[in-house]
């Protein structure tokens, strides 16, 4: 898989927790929410869970004691070394993809104990996942950036989906100990993938993590599931970190050509100023080649845009502050590049600012930034910006959705709590919770939309279909076991809730 023709597909498939590593969803602007825009309603049928003794008596993350010194990325890479056989079953893996989504109770569990017990595969991803961190040596200064191969990410999908499927099994077999367990290595490995520098390990990393998040839905329905409002609060905050993949964006043209640093600074002989010009031209020529033309048409088409393009460039260095006769005095080859850097430089900083600011506060200067790549508006003798910069509001998106859906099930197992305290009921309002603090919105930044009508209430955020979410939660009726058929190891009085040792 190559860095820069996946960006995209990758932030697409990110988008959609549910079917976040498999399908591609829509990514059009959002639209205001109306009857035929609403998000996806999502029904949770809930039994009260008091806050387990002691209070921290789980986790979903493997807590220190558990960790080790290591690199993770090596063990993960003997995972698929060792198991070539099994990850090579594409009739297989197309059935793991739908059972990570299937319902609990149409679940073939006998097939899948015979794929999922089998093997040493789990072991060693436990084993990697309670690694501290995870160096997956992506040579950003030694290669070109857009061009790195990333095999370890297809490995990570697989991977994500093999621990969710398994987790949902357990789930579904009322082995909550174990099924936390298999939860703590899938939501380590979402963070491993993450400390790669790149934004597309961001973003499976977040995937990862969704997968899990789903999992923790259907476990938290279950009768007898511990509360796991703390287990999710303490989850790494953010879990997965896109702050190395920013920067390395930010800085990925000059990681492959540093010659093109400072270029006002640089003192060179016109035929130096035309050869630095023809490898810059060379170089987008090849980037450039989704436009269907022929390298050599690209690289002609490319001179000649940045011929045409000469008289504004000249415009444009004298606005930034440079003399007339220092203008005319410099080479045709030095006033392109210079226009050129330093254009994309402005629109790039322009874009990637705002992503030191939350959400909610970033959104709309965000989509102000990435106009200007997408209209006449002047971007440099060579509009490298168009062609190089990623989607960053996207990927930043897709950042806030992800951490709203831990937001989410951290409201939930609030309500739990307090329906463990109120005989039952569910609140009239959040604040009426007040053992526990109720998270706000990181889509908003304002607190989740509730309300309760009778017997049930919903939880959601706005948003539309594209971007929105919406939880409709009832607590379950004397006899009622959620979404399992009566009768599920689940509705026992005694479960071994703390995962067996490995």
């Amino acid at each position: 898989m190559r860095l820069r023709w996946s960006y995209l597909l990758l932030v697409w498939l990110a988008m959609s927790p549910a079917a976040a590593l498999s399908q591609v969803a829509s990514v059009a602007p959002a639209k205001p929410a109306a009857a035929k825009d609403e998000p996806e309603t999502v029904k949770l049928v809930l039994h009260p869970a008091p806050e387990p003794r002691p209070a921290m008596k789980y986790f979903l993350y493997p807590p220190l004691l558990e960790r080790r010194p290591g690199n993770a990325a090596v063990l993960y890479g003997k995972v698929t070394a060792e198991q070539q056989q099994f990850f090579g079953n594409k009739e297989l893996w197309e059935k793991i993809l739908k059972w990570v989504d299937m319902p609990l109770d149409k679940l073939p569990k006998p097939e899948m104990h015979k794929w999922l017990d089998a093997g040493s595969y789990f072991r060693f991803l436990d084993r990697a996942a309670r690694q501290e961190s995870a160096d997956w040596e992506v040579p950003i200064r030694d290669e070109e950036f857009i061009t790195i191969l990333l095999p370890d990410l297809a490995q990570m999908r697989n991977f994500g989906r093999l621990v969710a499927a398994k987790a949902r099994l357990q789930v579904a077999d009322g082995d909550f100990g174990e099924a936390l367990h298999t939860l703590q290595t899938g939501y380590a490995m979402a963070r491993h993938v993450s400390e790669a520098p790149t934004l597309i390990h961001a973003l499976v990393g977040m995937a990862v993590s969704n997968l899990m998040s789903k999992q923790v839905e259907a476990l938290i329905q279950q009768p007898g599931a511990p509360n796991l409002y703390w287990a999710l609060t303490h989850l790494p905050q953010p879990l997965v970190d896109m702050r190395p993949g920013f920067e390395a964006e930010w800085s990925m043209l000059y990681l492959s050509y540093p010659e093109l640093r400072d270029l006002d600074k640089k003192d060179l002989s016109p035929e130096e100023w035309r050869k630095l010009l023809e490898k810059l031209v060379d170089r987008y020529a090849a980037w450039g080649l989704d436009r269907q033309l022929t390298p050599a048409g690209d690289k002609v088409a490319t001179i000649a845009m940045a011929i045409k393009a000469y008289p504004q460039a000249k415009r444009a260095l004298l606005q930034r502050g440079y003399t007339p006769a220092a203008v005319e005095a410099m080479p045709v080859a030095k006033v392109i590049l210079l226009d050129t850097m330093q254009t994309y430089n402005d629109l790039r900083d322009e874009v990637f600012k705002w992503l030191a600011v939350p959400w909610p506060q970033a959104q709309g200067r965000l989509a102000d930034a990435d106009r200007p790549l997408h209209t006449r508006e002047h971007q440099g003798a060579i509009p490298l910006a168009q062609v190089l910069l990623p989607a960053v509001g996207n990927a930043y998106r897709i950042q806030a959705r992800h951490d709203r859906a831990i937001a989410a099930l951290r409201i939930v197992e609030a309500i739990r709590l307090y329906g463990a305290a109120h005989d039952s009921r569910l609140p009239e309002k959040l604040d009426d919770i007040t053992a526990v603090p109720i998270p706000l919105d990181p889509m908003t930044g304002k607190p989740f939309v509730y309300r309760r009508t009778g017997e049930k209430a919903v939880l959601e955020s706005p948003g539309g279909k594209a971007y929105g979410m919406r939880y409709e939660i009832t607590f379950a009726r004397v006899g009622q076991v959620g979404n399992l058929p009566h009768g599920h190891p689940g509705t026992r009085n005694q479960i071994t809730l703390a995962p067996k040792g490995k």
